[in-house]
This record gives C-alpha cells, structure tokens and sequence, in this order.
C-alpha cells in the first residue's frame, strides 16, 4: 500500500537518462513533489478521524490541532473531509441501545458569507478556514460535541532534509510512477535536461492542449489516468437515496 523514498532513486536516475544524481537532490525534489501532491489529491493513508471534542461557548475559531489527533498536532490540515456535530451530548455506545447520537454534518461557507454568523451565538452550521484557524457559524452558544474527519501533511515533508532518513511514503503505489516523474521534472534542470522538463511534464500532466483545455481536448497524463481510490469505491456504491411514497 505504500512504498519508501528509495524506491524512486532508479525510476528517477533512468527518467534522467542515467544522468548521475546524488541521493540528496533526489530526496529534496521528491519531498517537494510529495508536499504537492499530498495537498492537490486525496490519499487514503493521510486521512484520520479526529477524537470528539466540545466547543467552547461563545467560541467561533479554533486552531486546527484542537480537532485532530494529539499525535498529528505538529502537522498542517490538509483537508477537512468531513465534520459532523452532535445534536445533544456524545453518548458512547452500548449494548442496551439506548443512547441517541444525532446530528448532522457542519457545510463549508467562505468566511465572508459567514461573518454575520460567526457574531451571533447559536448552534453552528457552517464552517470555514481563514488565517490557519477554523471558523463557525453559529457563534457555539454552548458546548456541542462535534468530531472531524481530515487529511494531515505528510510527515517529514515539510521539513529541507526531511526525506534523508528514507521514511515511508504514505501514497498508494500507483503514485509512485508518478512522483517519480515529478521528481525528474524537478532535478531535470539542475543536470543540463532543461529540455526533458518540458517532456516529463506533459506525462505527468497531460500535453499543453489538455492542459490549456482544462482536459476537454489533447493527452491526458499520468495523473488523470490514475483512478484513485475512493472513486473505485464510489463506482461500486450507490451514492444518493431517494426515498418512496407510498400510495394510501
């Protein structure tokens, strides 16, 4: 499901046409190429499921790290999946099938279509992101109990040098084809292959007519025909219900 900085060395030194490149340009251009993609797509082994946690009344930002995993605090949100807020307080489950945990889903809104909310205390229905904070609107008016689902940066890439240590790469494996181009695209210039860049982007990303057409015309590229892993899930599933009536 994953594979390690090392494992692209010989796709990317062979992408360079064996052009001798030291293992520390290679890790830099690849760490970059991952903070890219980790933050552009969606990938499974980034997301986590934050613990449930309680507003703090007539509290309407918050930082990130108050929603996520104690051991993802040092690392930047990437992406908010989902975030679901609990009518009445979090009761934990059990066998006697008594408790009552409704509650909806929280929608994003841009902070300017929720200024006025983010004034007035009540029960929150929206969220937002302005200045590396979370935001809500409703002001909370009290202390409902919410959870949220997100992707978090990718460990070690946001660090120069972070990949010397080869850690794991925490992309499908289908990506590592492509990080392989995009580290190749990026050293290309440092090796006297300027012209190869131009090459390598257009099989990672598709040639300049799909590029300029926003993929309507030309050839797609590595990454758009790639399927990732929750669309493979979601061909497989139904994803709207509508529900029937009866005739009385």
């Amino acid at each position: 499901m994953s594979f390690q900085v090392s494992d692209c060395y010989a796709g990317i030194t062979g992408l360079l046409m064996n052009r001798t490149v030291s293992n520390g340009i290679m890790q830099e251009a690849m760490r970059k190429a991952v903070l890219e993609f980790t933050t552009d797509y969606k990938h499974p082994l980034l997301e986590a499921t934050g613990p449930i946690v309680s507003f703090v009344p007539f509290q309407s930002n918050y930082a990130a790290s108050y929603f996520m995993q104690s051991a993802d605090a040092a690392l930047d949100l990437s992406k908010v999946n989902s975030f679901f807020l609990y009518n009445n307080p979090f009761i934990a489950p059990s066998s006697d099938n008594s408790q009552t945990n409704a509650g909806y889903d929280l929608k994003f809104r841009s902070i300017k279509d929720i200024e006025v909310l983010l004034n007035i205390p009540g029960l929150p229905i929206y969220w937002s992101r302005n200045n590396n904070q979370l935001w809500f609107g409703s002001m909370p008016d009290n202390a409902y109990n919410t959870y949220m689902r997100y992707q978090k940066e990718h460990p070690s890439a946001n660090t120069p040098g972070g990949f010397a240590s080869d850690p794991q790469i925490m992309m499908a494996d289908e990506w590592q084809d492509m990080l392989e181009y995009a580290a190749a695209m990026r050293i290309a210039p440092q090796v006297n292959l300027a012209s190869k860049r131009v090459e390598l982007r257009e099989a990672l990303y598709g040639d300049e007519k799909f590029q300029q057409s926003s993929g309507i015309e030309g050839a797609p590229g590595l990454i758009f025909q790639r399927t990732s892993q929750r669309n493979r899930d979601q061909a497989t599933t139904t994803r709207t219900l509508r529900l029937r009536m009866g005739r009385v």
